[in-house]
């Protein structure tokens, strides 16, 4: 459950510093030179090309896109995955107005080693997203999990030399097989398992709950009396969330980790900015908005008559995970409780619920 930025627009990098990025969005550098205070430390230039690869999917990859681009560090030659056609095209809208920004747009499959390799080749960096909700793979869940281990054999057979994975917790290990249908969460951390299995050296990118998801996925019901209501099945009014401004906060953490390899290869880093209750979450809503929010757990009744799209085992096991073992597990301290300050660690303070909804309100 758990979306580019100004830079150069002319296209040209000048200068000793810059590094480059290939970009579900998929994103590699241009030929540059890389000094020591590059992630990678000086280097060769004359037979390599610095290359950062991010394969991205929505607010994830248009975040760290739009973060390296504002600083002008880093270009991007990207391969889009257009979900919503099952296409892996370069010639979407969406890929133009990339290559407006300075994006070197190329064609690639998740399902095709051999057209990430190309796409990778002389990557030294890959940031990589796999997307569950991506409508081939909601077909057959298991797609995930084996997309994400192709695109690592890929990076090792294209001798990449750090690759940033989007990973999440395995809840059927950690609840002791109590929590066992949450595959979108399990396929990333399996594929987390297999890089660690390959050799391939590895930060493991942890982003909490959208703020976004509420609303839209994550239902507000209306009442006649102009009030609202946040509900949902499983989780209780004291349920914690760990919340993210998934489009705002994944780039400058993923930015910050990409300048410090030494402190963060094996880590898993979390991008979350704040951590609420569900009654939390209501009462910001009504403090931002003025539209008096309460959470009601959902009955049964309401689940399976009015928002049937939430009744399935995915999404329940999902609820049930976080109201019992929090989003994170206890991979930050007692279920989750350090992610927060866990993020901060990097340098970047991240953006709070009630800022998220006073941005969105603008």
């Amino acid at each position: 459950m758990a979306g580019l930025a100004n830079a150069n627009r002319s296209g040209s990098y000048q200068g000793a510093q810059h590094k480059t990025y290939v970009g579900h969005i998929h994103y590699a550098a241009q030929k540059a030179q890389v000094g020591k205070d590059s992630p990678l430390g000086a280097r060769d230039m004359t037979s390599h090309w610095v290359n950062l690869q991010v394969q991205s999917v929505e607010q994830l990859g248009g975040s760290v896109v739009d973060s390296l681009l504002e600083f002008g560090e880093y270009r991007i030659r990207g391969t889009q995955i257009d979900v919503t056609r099952l296409t892996r095209n370069v010639s979407s809208d969406k890929s133009k107005a990339l290559e407006e920004k300075g994006v070197e747009m190329v064609q690639a499959d998740l399902n095709d080693k051999d057209s990430l390799k190309r796409a990778f080749k002389n990557a030294d960096i890959v940031y990589g997203v796999t997307n569950f909700w991506d409508p081939e793979v909601l077909k057959n869940p298991s797609l995930e999990a084996k997309q994400g281990k192709t695109l690592a054999d890929a990076a090792k057979e294209s001798q990449v030399r750090w690759i940033l994975w989007s990973s999440l917790s395995n809840c059927t290990k950690e609840s002791g097989g109590k929590i066992k249908h949450v595959i979108h969460f399990d396929g990333k951390n399996d594929v987390e398992e297999y890089i660690n299995s390959i050799g391939l050296p590895a930060t493991f990118i942890y982003v909490g709950c959208y703020m976004s998801n509420f609303g839209s996925l994550l239902p507000l019901v209306p009442k006649d009396d102009q009030s609202q209501t946040l509900t949902l099945p499983e989780v209780k009014e004291d349920t914690l969330l760990d919340l993210v401004d998934a489009a705002g906060d994944t780039g400058p953490i993923v930015r910050a980790v990409l300048k410090n390899k030494d402190k963060y290869v094996g880590q898993k880093v979390p991008v979350v900015g704040d951590r609420l209750s569900m009654k939390q979450i209501a009462d910001t809503f009504t403090r931002v908005t003025g539209k008096t929010t309460k959470f009601q757990t959902m009955s049964q009744d309401t689940l399976k008559n009015q928002f049937p799209y939430l009744n399935n085992d995915e999404f329940l096991d999902m609820l049930r995970w976080f109201r019992d073992f929090g989003y994170y597990g206890n991979l930050y301290g007692p279920d989750g409780s350090g992610a927060v300050e866990a993020a901060s660690a990097t340098g970047v303070r991240g953006t709070t619920f009630e800022e998220f909804l006073k941005k969105s309100a603008n």
